[in-house]
């Protein structure tokens, strides 16, 4: 029987001319597998922060399925038109698609990325949105680093997921551990109003991306967009 499926895109891959097998990120299914046809006229749906609802007869047992009927479920027009906005849709459809693995369900999951897209939608652009949206993702890989920065303990530990005393060899002398540590608090609603530099920024993004690797989720060296996308908005 044919049911209603709503996913996130992850990615494509050309089958035919007007057929292709994209993954997405489902509210039903976790990440799962499907192929689509498109109509040369119609307009292409399947991109980065995009949210589909479609038809399919999904079997659990199958490693691709059969999908038709697909249509937006909102549009992202700011994203689409902002090259800013559009480059961290990228980039962090990147991320998603190398830390999300095969029917990992958690509806939970993708209801809290729909609600981060739709803020990304809707306010300014704001640069500091990446290294919330990739903090965000470590919540529900259960290894949320801790905001414990005080006055003695003021060093992040990418090994400990915490701040602590000495400091930590992986880590930069000048990184901005407070900053980070105001990060790790930080909610959707506060996110667009703060500022940091440019430097404290990268700073930030690499050590979020390093203590992914290090807990084998991601290798930050397999992300390729991230020198493209700070060309663009530094």
């Amino acid at each position: 029987m044919s049911e209603k499926i709503d996913g996130l895109f992850l990615r494509s891959t050309k089958l035919k001319q007007h057929s292709l097998i994209v993954d997405l990120y489902t509210f039903q299914h976790g990440r799962s597998s499907f192929v689509f046809t498109h109509k040369k006229k119609a307009p292409f749906i399947f991109q980065p922060f995009h949210f589909i609802s479609f038809n399919s007869k999904f079997n659990p047992d199958k490693k691709i399925n059969l999908a038709y009927k697909q249509e937006l479920i909102f549009p992202v027009i700011d994203i689409v038109s902002d090259v800013r906005k559009t480059g961290y849709a990228i980039l962090l459809t990147e991320i998603l698609n190398k830390c999300i693995n095969h029917f990992e369900e958690n509806p939970n999951l993708y209801l809290h990325l729909k609600k981060m897209i739709v803020s990304f939608e809707h306010h300014s652009f704001n640069p500091i949105f990446g290294v919330f949206f990739i903090k965000e993702l470590m919540n529900f890989f259960g290894i949320k680093p801790l905001d414990n920065y005080s006055e003695v303990n003021k060093h992040f530990s990418v090994a400990n997921g915490r701040f602590q005393i000495s400091e930590d060899d992986l880590i930069p002398s000048n990184f901005p551990n407070k900053s980070f540590n105001q990060l790790l608090g930080m909610k959707i609603d506060s996110v667009f109003s703060m500022k940091l530099s440019v430097e404290k920024r990268r700073s930030i993004l690499n050590v979020l991306l390093q203590y992914l690797s290090f807990h084998e989720i991601l290798s930050h060296h397999q992300i390729q967009s991230i020198q493209v996308l700070q060309s663009i908005y530094d």
